[in-house]
C-alpha cells in the first residue's frame, strides 16, 4: 500500500488585521468639534453600507474554503483510503437530490483498490456516474467478478505527471480564491464610495476605512498564496 501523505496540518497564516464596522452616524455626530471634519455630519436618516466586519468574515471564509480544497488535494496523494470518496454525491434519478455515497454503498480497501459494495444492484451506474462527476481523477469499474453489486476503483501510484496535475489543482484553487477576494474588495469599495456620496462619512474617514480594507485584502491574499506555495513544496518532494 502506498504510504499516506500527511495532510496540511500547518497551513501557516499570520494573524489577520481585525475589522470593525464603519463609524455610525451617531458616532460621527458625537465627535468633538476639534476632531470632526467640516460638513462631516450626515443626514440622520442615512445608514452606512460598508461593514468591514462582514467583509473580513467573507474573506476569511474564502481562505478557509481554499485551505480545505488544497488540503484535500495534497492529502489524496498516494493514499488508499475510503475517505477519498467522501466528496462523491449520488443521484438516483433525474429529479432525485444527490446524497453521500454511504447512503448507497459501503467502501472497503484491498491493496490499491477501493471496493464499493452497493446496497442495490440498480444503483451501480448512478454510483459510477457520481464518482466521475466528483472529478477525483479515479476510474471506477463495475466488477461482476467481485460480486453482483461491486464497483472497484484503482488508486494509481503517484507519478511525476500526477503530482504536477495536483499542483495545478492547488494553483487553480488559490487563483479562484484570489478572484473572490478581489470581488469582495470591489464590493466594499463601491459601498464606501456610496457612503461618501451620501455624506455618511467624511473624506478623512473614507481614506482610513479604505486603508483598512486594503490591509484586509492583502493579508487574506497572502494567506492564500502561502497555501499554494506550501502545497507545491509538499507535492514536489
Amino acid at each position: 500500500m502506498a504510504r499516506a501523505v500527511p495532510a496540511l496540518t500547518r497551513l501557516a497564516t499570520t494573524p489577520l488585521p481585525a475589522a470593525r464596522p464603519l463609524t455610525t452616524t451617531a458616532a460621527l455626530a458625537k465627535k468633538k468639534k476639534g476632531g470632526a471634519d467640516k460638513g462631516a455630519e450626515p443626514p440622520a436618516d442615512v445608514e452606512g453600507q460598508l461593514d468591514l466586519n462582514a467583509i473580513g468574515d467573507q474573506m476569511a471564509k474564502t481562505v478557509a474554503k481554499c485551505a480545505e480544497s488544497v488540503q484535500a488535494t495534497v492529502g489524496s496523494l498516494g493514499r488508499v483510503d475510503a475517505s477519498l470518496l467522501d466528496p462523491v454525491r449520488v443521484s438516483y434519478g433525474k429529479d432525485t437530490k444527490a446524497t453521500p455515497l454511504h447512503d448507497y454503498a459501503t467502501v472497503g480497501v484491498r491493496d490499491n483498490l477501493l471496493i464499493i459494495t452497493a446496497y442495490e444492484e440498480g444503483s451501480l451506474k448512478h454510483i459510477e456516474k457520481g464518482i466521475y462527476a466528483a472529478k477525483l481523477d479515479l476510474s471506477p469499474r463495475i466488477a461482476p467478478e467481485e460480486g453482483e453489486c461491486v464497483i472497484v476503483v484503482p488508486v494509481p501510484k503517484p507519478t511525476g505527471e500526477t503530482r504536477q496535475l495536483l499542483v495545478q489543482k492547488c494553483v487553480q484553487a488559490s487563483e479562484q480564491a484570489k478572484v473572490a477576494l478581489r470581488s469582495a474588495r470591489q464590493t466594499a469599495q463601491k459601498q464606501l464610495k456610496a457612503d461618501l456620496d451620501n455624506k455618511v462619512v467624511s473624506k478623512t474617514v473614507m481614506q482610513k476605512e479604505s486603508k483598512k480594507l486594503e490591509d484586509l485584502t492583502k493579508a487574506h491574499t497572502a494567506a492564500v498564496e502561502r497555501l499554494a506555495s506550501d502545497a507545491q513544496k509538499r507535492l514536489q518532494k
